[in-house]
């Protein structure tokens, strides 16, 4: 048996022995990692056997020396991979983890795609990481301490992507008008990555001028179509205490819309100004709380489908329903 053989044997027999230890290592780390707050979902896995003989004999295997005999075979046998919604949410994972772990290594497949012209691929960062020795108040870190594995972060978008260039990572020799289909392909999931940032930093810019014109005491805009923002702005003159769901304002709003396509800023306003304490004062006789978008619903009746009658046992009825 020559010295690459017993090597690779012995490297056989360490990561037989290595399995439930290795299995069970995936699972903290994960559960490690999911607490980060950017980290929308995480899974992890442990490098099979061939996949690592593989790399060896790929990648290190050509640089070792015939004479040399003094190595070992080894090998990052965990990889993690945690995915977050937005591109600049990448950074803030790989600054968070290092509470826990130490960076041996630092691998930037976004960087190297960018300096490139002709290849494609997903773009991702890739961390070494090694686990540090005193972690105090997380459990079961000491059995683990010393374990290195691969960080892979990557939004959603490149997740989705990565998911179709691995059936192609490989065939390299496809012919050009292929590669140039894949190329396009590759630009537009970096588009759509770039844009669901763009749109998440205009929403929020949005809600910034909401405030800003709340705290101005800006004039109704009285013919401006209803939309999130602006219902926003005449709900929280209203409700200044009330939590509204961005999911659930957006789905209200639609309702209105539905009912009147034209509704406006100022008739939302002037419903809430004229009816908002008569809503309140049939709260108070049925004895049940109300919340801000039911007593906007009925505030709004009389501009939306039928008129608001002024009989507490038909509010009453209808509040009940």
């Amino acid at each position: 048996m020559d010295v690459i053989e017993q090597r690779i044997e012995e490297f056989k027999t360490w990561y037989d022995n290595q399995q439930p230890h290795h299995h069970a290592a995936v699972h903290f780390l994960c559960d490690l990692i999911a607490t980060i707050p950017q980290v929308k979902s995480v899974i992890g896995r442990t490098k099979d056997y061939d996949e690592c003989i593989s790399k060896f004999k790929r990648k290190y295997l050509p640089l070792i020396k015939p004479e040399d005999h003094d190595y070992t075979i080894s090998s990052y046998l965990i990889g993690i991979r945690a995915v977050c919604n937005y591109s600049d949410e990448e950074k803030d994972i790989q600054r968070l983890p290092k509470k826990y772990f130490r960076e041996t290594e630092i691998t930037d497949k976004s960087g190297q795609l960018e300096q490139t012209e002709d290849k494609f691929g997903y773009k991702s960062l890739h961390l070494q990481l090694v686990l540090k020795s005193r972690l105090k108040g997380v459990a079961d870190a000491r059995k683990f301490k010393g374990l290195r594995f691969e960080l892979q972060i990557r939004t959603v978008i490149q997740d989705a992507w990565s998911i179709l260039d691995h059936q192609i990572k490989y065939k390299k020799s496809i012919p050009q008008s292929l590669k140039r289909r894949i190329n396009r392909l590759s630009a537009l999931f970096e588009i759509a990555d770039d844009e669901f940032l763009n749109i998440r930093e205009e929403i929020a810019q949005q809600e910034r001028m909401i405030n800003k014109r709340l705290i101005k005491g800006d004039k109704i805009k009285k013919t401006k179509v209803l939309d999130v923002f602006s219902f926003l702005f005449v709900a929280l003159k209203y409700f200044p205490d009330y939590k509204f769901i961005e999911y659930k304002v957006d789905g209200f709003v639609q309702d209105i819309l539905l009912q009147k396509r034209t509704f406006t800023e100022g008739e939302l306003n002037e419903a809430l100004k004229t009816n908002l304490s008569y809503v309140n004062q049939i709260e108070s006789e049925i004895k049940q709380r109300l919340n801000p978008y039911t007593k906007i619903r009925y505030a709004c009746t009389n501009m939306i489908r039928k008129p608001l009658r002024r009989s507490s046992r038909f509010i009453s009825k209808v509040f009940l329903s």
